[in-house]
């Protein structure tokens, strides 16, 4: 088995340099790719994370993005369907399979895929290279380990917030950038009502890790 690790950055791709401009990051995986009247067409599942207010100016800019067809929405999760032909997920073989969900941060795309021949790998590159610049990361013969999320925690949205700023201030780091107590005054909370929230969230995804 053939395992690729690619680092893709495309200008004029429907996200990727909108995960720097808004400062986000996000993980999805292409759903679909078929054509219909002579275009087209793709789909994907991502899901976006990083300040409520940068969200919302992602989701606001994806609305207006030419290529977005069809857009659904359901809290950190967006569901789209693409119009266009030089996106990275069109040239995905059927003989490919993703190792880890892709990887979108700071303008690139973390492609982590497999195959039984290198022929299958080596082609997907040439393919991306004719309109995106694609670094490569790895590409050796061996069995990766595959990742497989069987399931999402189901957080409320006030634990999914509150993790999500204690990820971006640095509290979940090694060692700790900021303490419970001045992450709760930061975001003008109580210390305790802080705290339940971030446990009960942990507690959520770690059962799920766990599972």
């Amino acid at each position: 088995m053939w395992f690729g690790k690619f680092k893709i950055k495309h200008e004029r791709d429907w996200i990727a340099p909108r995960t720097k401009k808004f400062n986000i990051t996000a993980v999805g995986i292409p759903l679909n790719n078929f054509s219909k009247n002579k275009k087209k067409f793709h789909g994907a599942v991502i899901f976006i994370n990083g300040d409520e207010k940068n969200k919302k100016a992602f989701i606001k800019s994806l609305e207006k993005e030419k290529s977005v067809k069809k857009l659904e929405v359901k809290n950190n999760q967006i569901i789209v369907l693409l119009e266009g032909k030089n996106y990275t997920a069109n040239f995905f073989n059927p003989e490919l399979f993703f190792i880890k969900p892709v990887l979108i941060k700071k303008g690139f795309e973390y492609w982590e895929i497999g195959s039984w021949n290198r022929k299958n790998l080596t082609e997907f590159i040439d393919k991306i290279e004719k309109f995106a610049k694609i670094d490569i990361l790895s590409l050796t013969r061996k069995v990766p380990e595959i990742f497989i999320q069987t399931s999402v925690p189901k957080l409320t949205n006030k634990q999914r917030n509150f993790f999500e700023i204690a990820k971006l201030n640095g509290y979940y780091e090694y060692p700790r950038k900021i303490s419970l107590k001045d992450l709760a005054r930061k975001i003008k909370v109580p210390r305790t009502t802080l705290q339940n929230h971030l446990r009960k969230a942990e507690f959520r995804i770690f059962n799920v890790m766990l599972e």
